[in-house]
């Protein structure tokens, strides 16, 4: 009996490995105190629970690699299927970034260590089509300077020094992300993204040293991810999905883009990376595009469906416009799912604190069988994620990008499955434009944001995401949050009420009707947690 020779993985392999693995125990560790550090002391502060989430995804796609950059792209893979929130989503960004910087290396040491971070804030900032300064950007950006310049100093720098190098620096830009947002001088607190990257860094370079990590005592007081072409005036033509694998040489995501718009071609969806990439399009002749597109690599899976044929079915059938395209809303409480139910929307968990991973989001489109399908994110944190999504879809994902519940419902109730995507989301996106957003909630932390004093425990309201008052009770807080948003002039307002409501619906009615006598009122179960009310104000 023979066997065969066990195949040793690399030591920087291990060592890279063992590193991230530390510091996705740093940051689960440190997370609730993150959390707490957010700007607006809502209970659904998510930047911490929300990276580490990501970062274990991304550890846990590591294991079995031999090598350092096979690491790196495994932990890359992982991030980008399991990023959750927009903080999670920016952090996978730059580990895609970190592996790309890492592909080259020969070896897991300074200079490596120098490239990969280099390229991983150079990713992160171009994952966000506006970069925020004094963000965790800003703390991925200085790690990275501070490692470069130390491998200039020092070429044979080894990696801890490099690292510890970079490890500094973050911690010195994040303590100066007060001084460059108003908004988190106001609050007194640091950024939160960017105190999440000193944990890692830290997490990181106390593996390389052999040391514990302790956990931080923090005080508690892009670019678009895929490039949609012009709508065609008609529907006719051939649908055409193909995934493309690399040969030799990586992939051009931009010269597939150009080439798979070329022509007569249009509804045109480009995703994926250097290694593989997901095209969609719509054209006249299906095979001379799959044979342009052949060009730039191997298809590895293919898919045509003749849309002629397809618009001779549903004129004679009549009923095939209602799987053609799909809603799919992300949604919390079982009186918001069983809303969004009924407008016929597939719905899917929306979480309390931790956000649905892009992987998630994707399953969950995916499943509703549809050929495209429309995501509400429902949550200004999860609508990177939504969008990062498409990378992973068969079906053609589009985003409308709801910032909350009822803006949910609002873009929901324009739906029309008679319509193609592009006039639904315009449509949608129109529609929840028009609605205010009042959602009260109880204070996680005591301090100032938004010009507002807030003391924990007290009942807080924001309005379309800003906080605009702190009170006694929720009740007040609901009245004085329409209030603010205009409800004295008049309108629909939509009252939710939350699991953790103590009024009844007939309080609640009783008390928002005699303080907005002109507007129209209906008060309903949304069953949220959390967030004991929330309302809508429609004009």
């Amino acid at each position: 009996m023979t066997t065969s020779p066990d195949i040793t993985p690399d030591p920087g392999a291990q060592r890279l490995l063992a590193a991230f693995e530390a510091a996705s125990a740093a940051l689960t560790a440190a997370a609730a105190a993150i959390d707490a550090i957010n700007v607006y002391p809502v209970p659904d502060g998510d930047t911490g629970s929300n990276m580490a989430a990501t970062l274990r995804e991304a550890v846990a796609a590591g294991a079995g690699a031999t090598t350092a950059p096979e690491v790196a792209r495994r932990l890359a893979r992982g991030a980008l299927y399991g990023a959750r929130g927009n903080s999670g989503v920016i952090l996978s960004q730059a580990m895609r970034g970190f592996a790309d910087g890492l592909d080259d290396a020969r070896a897991f040491d300074g200079a490596a260590i120098a490239a990969a971070l280099s390229a991983s804030a150079a990713r992160a900032y171009r994952a966000v089509a506006h970069p925020v300064e004094g963000t965790m950007l800003t703390v991925l950006r200085a790690a990275a300077e501070a490692a470069v310049l130390a491998i200039a100093r020092d070429p044979g720098a080894r990696a801890e020094a490099v690292l510890a190098a970079a490890a500094a620096a973050a911690e010195r830009a994040e303590d100066a992300t007060m001084d460059q947002l108003e908004a988190l001088r106001e609050a007194g607190v640091p950024d939160s993204g960017g105190e999440g990257i000193c944990v890692i860094l830290g997490g990181m370079l106390a593996s390389l040293r052999g040391e514990p990590m302790p956990v931080p005592a923090l005080a508690a007081p892009g670019r678009p991810l895929a490039t949609l072409g012009d709508a065609h005036g008609g529907d006719f033509g051939f649908c055409v999905e193909a995934v493309i694998e690399r040969r030799d040489t990586a992939l051009d995501t931009d010269a597939i883009r150009t080439a798979a718009g070329a022509g007569t071609n249009r509804s045109v969806v480009v995703v994926g990376d250097a290694a593989a990439v997901h095209v969609h399009l719509h054209a006249d002749d299906a095979e001379a595009a799959l044979a342009t597109l052949g060009t730039f690599g191997a298809i590895v899976r293919r898919k045509v469906d003749d849309m002629s044929a397809q618009h001779v079915r549903y004129r004679a059938g009549g009923s095939g416009a209602t799987a053609s395209i799909a809603l799919l809303a992300l949604s919390r409480g079982e009186g918001f799912d069983a809303i969004f139910a009924s407008m016929g929307a597939h719905v899917a968990d929306l979480g309390e604190v931790v956000k649905p991973p892009a992987g998630e989001i994707a399953a969950a489109a995916d499943a509703t069988g549809a050929p495209a399908v429309i995501v509400l994110p429902n949550h200004k944190n999860v609508r990177l994620a939504a969008e990062q999504a498409a990378e992973f879809t068969s079906c053609r994902l589009t985003v409308v990008p709801s910032a909350s519940l009822v803006q949910g419902i609002a873009a929901a109730l324009a739906f029309d499955t008679g319509k193609a995507v592009a006039e639904n989301a315009a449509a949608m996106t129109g529609a929840m434009a028009s609605v205010a957003t009042v959602e009260v909630t109880t204070a996680g932390a005591t301090r100032t944001a938004g010009g507002v004093a807030v003391r924990a425990g007290e009942a807080i309201v924001l309005v379309n995401g800003e906080l605009v008052a702190s009170t006694g009770s929720v009740l007040e807080a609901l009245i004085d949050g329409l209030g603010k948003a205009g409800a004295a002039e008049g309108g629909l307002i939509t009252v939710y009420l939350g699991r953790e409501c103590d009024a009844d619906a007939g309080a609640v009615t009783e008390a928002v009707g005699t303080a907005f006598p002109a507007a129209e009122l209906e008060c309903l179960d949304g069953g949220q947690p959390l967030y004991p009310l929330i309302a809508s104000l429609e004009p």
